[in-house]
Order: structure tokens, then sequence, then C-alpha cells
């Protein structure tokens, strides 16, 4: 779908107006080609290592975030001195495609692998699209300014908003830092509450395994947020909603394990370990 999208916005440039069967038929060849792409490829990939496979995955996002920077910057330098009001709206369908679909493009598979990727770009491209609808407002405001006798009136304004989209912009990277703090320090708090559990006699396992389902609680709640934003709607998922049921059924299973078997243990410890291994370098408990 965000190859979809792409494609349209080069159509839409290149023509320099909405045609709507152009749309159609780029909107199509693009779907289309995706769903080909990726059926013929998918038996090859399988086959590939697990590191090889990761790389292919990986390259829809990469091509996304390409594709939508040469393109914007094509919008801003070559269409915004010609025609204004055409590259507002084309900046504004990257700003609003952005905000609404930006986890689609984000892979799901190697979920704990890919965490610190996650962390480490989404607050960089959420600031971007930022960027990239003020400049699609500055371009508007400009305009109307132009003809407009309240040209003082209209600095003022777009002083204004650049102030707050600036303001909102370092936001974004302290919740990143603040998440990544809450993170780590529930995924540690889970692991000590585990250890304790498995530690504890018999008489007093029911005592620690409150404990240990209010330490999953905190941490699922946790998990449950977005990276970037503090909309369900948009934003990009610390893991996908799959990969956070599988350790929920994990951590119960490791609850009802008892005896020398520790395998599950282990397995829910070693997540947990990956967790807290992303948010090194990137927490910050005074945030």
């Amino acid at each position: 779908m965000a190859v979809a999208v792409v494609t349209v916005q080069f159509n839409v440039v290149l023509v320099g107006s909405t045609s709507l069967l152009l749309i159609g038929l780029g909107l199509g060849q693009a779907v289309l080609g995706s769903i080909v792409a990726g059926w013929l490829l998918l038996p090859l990939i399988e086959e590939l290592p697990r590191k090889s496979q990761r790389r292919l995955t990986a390259i829809p996002l990469v091509a996304y975030i390409g594709i939508t920077a040469v393109f914007v910057l094509s919008v801003a330098l070559l269409l915004a001195p010609t025609d204004r009001v055409t590259a507002t709206a084309l900046l504004f369908l990257v700003w609003a495609h952005h905000s609404l679909y930006d986890s689609g493009v984000e892979p799901s598979n190697w979920a704990y692998e890919r965490l610190p990727g996650r962390l480490r770009r989404a607050a960089p491209l959420r600031v971007a699209v930022h960027a990239c609808g003020l400049v699609g407002l500055l371009l508007l405001l400009q305009h109307v300014r132009t003809d407009s006798s309240y040209s003082t009136v209209f600095v003022g304004v777009m002083a204004t908003v650049t102030l707050g989209v600036v303001g909102a912009s370092s936001k974004v990277f302290v919740r990143v830092r603040r998440l990544c703090a809450a993170l780590d320090q529930h995924a540690h708090k889970l692991i000590l509450e585990l250890e304790k559990f498995r530690a504890a006699p018999e008489e007093k396992r029911t005592e620690h395994k409150q404990a240990v389902e209010e330490a999953w609680g905190t941490l699922r709640r946790t998990l449950a947020n977005k990276i970037d934003t503090g909309l369900s709607i948009s934003g990009v998922f610390v893991l996908p909603a799959a990969t956070i049921t599988e350790l929920h059924h994990l951590v119960y299973r490791a609850l009802r394990t008892t005896g020398p078997d520790d395998r599950v243990h282990r397995q829910l410890a070693a997540r947990l370990r990956m967790l807290r291994i992303a948010c090194v370098g990137r927490a910050d408990t005074l945030a």
C-alpha cells in the first residue's frame, strides 16, 4: 500500500495535475506488482539464512523512506517555486499518509531483533514528517500572504506555527527516551519477580505469582504504547500485537511450569533481556 501511494504521488508530480485515471492506473499497477513480486519471491526468501531474510524483508521499509524523501525534496525544490498550491497539497498528502500509515511499512517479523532499529528511527522519521507538514503549511501561508494586506500578521502566524512544530518535535525525542526507560525498568522488574517465583517454596508461590502477574501487566501496558506518538491510530509499535500476545502466553506458561524443567523460563527471560538490550543508551529516567 505504501508503494502504491508513493507511485501515485510521483504520477501527480510528473503530470502536474490530479488525473483520476492516472491515479487509478498507478494504484492498480503498484498493488498488482507488489502482490506478484511478493508471491514469487516468498519461497526463495524462506530458504535463505535468517540474517539474509531480515535484510530482504526490510527492503520495502528502506524503499518507502528513500522514495518518499526524494519525492518531498522534488516537490519542495522543483514544484514549490512555480506552484505553491499544488506543492502544499502534495506535502500535506505525505504528512497525512505517514501519520496514518507509518506502522504499515514496519516489518512485523523478527520483532525483538528489529526493536533497536524501530527505537532509533521512529523519532527522526516523525520529526521529518512534522517538517514536511510545516513546509506545506508555510507555503500555503506564504501564498495567501502575497495577496493579502495583512502580511505582518501572517509573518507572526508563520513564526508561531514554526515554534509550535519545533516544540512538538522535541517532545517526540523525549517520549522515546522515556519509553525506553519504562521498558527497561518494567522488563527488569518482571525478570526479578520470575526469579523469586521459581525460588519460592510452594506455600509462597501464590504471593509471588500475583507479583509476576502485576509486573507483566505493567510491562504489557507499556508495550501497548506507540513509540513516537500517543495516538492509537498512528505511530510505530514497540512490538507487534501478535508478539505481545505470544509473550503473554509465555509468561503464564512459565507460571504453570514447575519442577526442574526451566526451558520456558529461559525463553521468557531471553526475550525480556532483548527488550532491555534494545533500550541500552536510549533510556532517560529524568526525561
